[in-house]
């Protein structure tokens, strides 16, 4: 079966962040999430470090509001995906779990620690932490395309091209799912080449590389 195109590293930003101000915005503050001006300060000075590719830096900041306030979800799941980047699985999972057991409808931890599953084939935890941040974040595009790429990978093409849909929904310029969605057209019997055709060319407009084989494919099949 075709490779699916899952792009990993645009997932990997702080969106996160913005849990501080929103936090902090409130009567009475999360605890979970809100931090100190001192530890927001070493929250920005992480972010931007991380913005910067200075992973090193962005690790040490973060270490550093974890020591202020510990099992801190805004430390706990940056950690996690620095060292997702910085392809430290285990210190990655760990983190990622710890952000979980503090609070289970952490979406940004389900989400990461899906992907870091599935691109270790580890598919069924993959799916199990993928649907859970569907659940939590359901209008996430990304967790609905990664979800998708799972089903595929198992097997479940019905449940692969919803998935990839709802993302594109969400989502129109996700090249990602316009490419798998190309990919499921084509593997549909019978196949349905001008649906296929039409996210094929639109991933290529959003900047997903070419795949020639694709391309003669779609051309080479009975359009209707």
């Amino acid at each position: 079966m075709r490779k699916f195109l899952v792009t990993s590293a645009i997932l990997l930003g702080f969106a996160q962040v913005g849990w501080v101000a929103d936090a902090v915005a409130q009567p009475t503050p999360d605890p979970l999430v809100f931090v100190p001006e001192i530890a927001r300060v070493a929250a920005g000075e992480g972010s931007e470090a991380f913005e910067k590719g200075d992973i090193a830096g962005a690790r040490t900041a973060f270490r550093r509001v974890l020591d202020l306030v510990p099992n801190n979800l805004l430390a706990l799941v940056n950690l996690g995906m620095i060292e997702f980047r910085a392809g430290n699985q285990a210190e990655a999972e760990a983190m990622l779990r710890q952000a979980i057991a503090q609070r289970i409808e952490t979406a940004p931890a389900w989400l990461t620690l899906g992907i870091l599953y599935y691109e270790n084939g580890r598919l069924d935890e993959a799916m199990a932490a993928l649907t859970q941040a569907t659940l939590y974040d359901s209008k996430n595009p990304r967790a609905h395309s990664f979800l998708g790429a799972v089903f595929a990978d198992k097997g479940w093409y019905d449940g692969a091209e919803a998935c990839m849909r709802k993302s594109v929904e969400l989502d129109p310029a996700n090249r990602d799912a316009h490419y798998n969605l190309a990919v499921l057209y084509m593997q549909r019997t019978p196949a349905l080449p001008e649906l296929a055709k039409r996210h094929y060319f639109r991933s290529l407009e959003l900047g997903a590389p070419a795949d020639p084989s694709l391309a003669k494919s779609i051309q080479a099949a009975p359009h209707p």
